[in-house]
């Protein structure tokens, strides 16, 4: 069952599901999406209320997530354009080459490849380029940050990588913490933001007043930080 409503200027849109459960639960995920589960013989018209009472704090969460989702600019794979890597701007030259590879080269990403009008190997290794390295660059952040919070019970996390359009990363209930690997393209500083983030949320799941006081602690500058990768061009 969806669930639409007007809270200000803004439509909020909700996923209700009806299971046997005691009491109603409202959360809103990392992708925007607004869930509620309910007990089984709830009225919509309660159900309705209660999502009423909750809005402005639905909304906060939507904007908050909204501004934490990447902004990256769609790339041609043609020689002499700008690609990033770790906040700085390199240009791409692109060679015939027998074996395919991305080296990274003083200012350029120089791109070897059989076919050199092949945009979607371009955009393939350029993209396996990224993970690998944000694979190497988030592994050292986690191991620079994580005696902090496994001193204060955190438990270790299984650490994941994957391209994704609307989250930086995520971590769940079982402390699985999945990064983007677009982080490659971030400044250094905002990607120890945003494993500071999702390691925060080894302790303290829900963007409450506990989660703030952590990442305080442990950044106290994360809001400057927050603010430079909202505006980072990717």
């Amino acid at each position: 069952m969806n669930i639409s409503l007007v809270y200000g200027n803004r439509t909020i849109r909700v996923h209700v599901a009806l299971s046997q459960r005691k009491r109603l639960s409202i959360t809103v995920h990392p992708d925007c999406s607004v869930t509620v589960k309910a007990p089984e013989h709830s009225r919509v018209e309660n159900i309705e209320n209660k999502i009423r009472k909750r809005a402005k704090w639905i909304v906060d969460q939507l904007t908050f997530f909204e501004a934490h989702q990447p902004a990256v600019t769609p790339r041609q794979y043609i020689n002499g354009e700008t690609h990033i890597y770790l906040g700085r701007q390199y240009r791409l030259r692109i060679r015939t080459g027998k074996v395919p590879r991305v080296r990274l080269i003083g200012r350029y990403f120089e791109l070897e490849m059989p076919d050199t009008d092949d945009r979607e190997q371009a955009a393939r290794l350029m993209r396996k380029w990224h993970k690998d390295h944000a694979r190497l660059i988030i592994e050292s952040r986690v191991a620079l940050f994580m005696p902090r919070f496994r001193s204060k019970g955190a438990p270790e996390p299984m650490i994941r990588y994957r391209l994704m359009k609307k989250r930086w990363g995520s971590c769940n209930k079982d402390g699985v913490i999945m990064f983007n690997t677009e982080l490659a393209k971030a400044p250094l500083d905002c990607v120890d933001y945003v494993v500071v983030h999702e390691l925060c949320h080894l302790l303290c799941p829900h963007h409450d007043q506990d989660f703030f006081r952590l990442i305080k602690r442990v950044l106290p500058d994360w809001e400057r930080r927050k603010e430079r990768l909202e505006k980072a061009s990717l």
